[in-house]
């Protein structure tokens, strides 16, 4: 049986993206490095480097919103805000 592949991103539209503003924070310090936000993150926008995380530049653009991250973390390194009002991700299916 063929395995199939599923492209996130087709489903995915924007809304105003250069007015979302950067909707999760991040402090290093707080940081355990334990992975956890790698794991949960569809879009793989989290990495683990020298034993603390990591946040993708483009983000922004990329983020699904379904702030897991922010819900996961143990030490509550990661803050996050849903962008403003009209602005942000749409998904699309069907």
């Amino acid at each position: 049986m063929e395995e199939m592949k599923l492209d996130f991103t087709k489903l995915v539209k924007r809304v105003d993206a250069d007015k979302t503003g950067d909707f999760i924070s991040y402090d290093e310090g707080k940081c355990n490095g334990c992975g956890l936000c790698t794991m949960v993150c569809s879009f793989n926008l989290w990495s683990v480097k020298e034993g603390k995380a990591r946040l993708a530049p483009r983000y922004q653009e990329l983020c699904l919103e379904c702030a897991a991250c922010w819900e996961i973390c143990p030490t509550e390194a990661i803050d996050f805000s849903y962008p403003a009002g009209g602005t942000g991700v749409v998904i699309e299916y069907g």
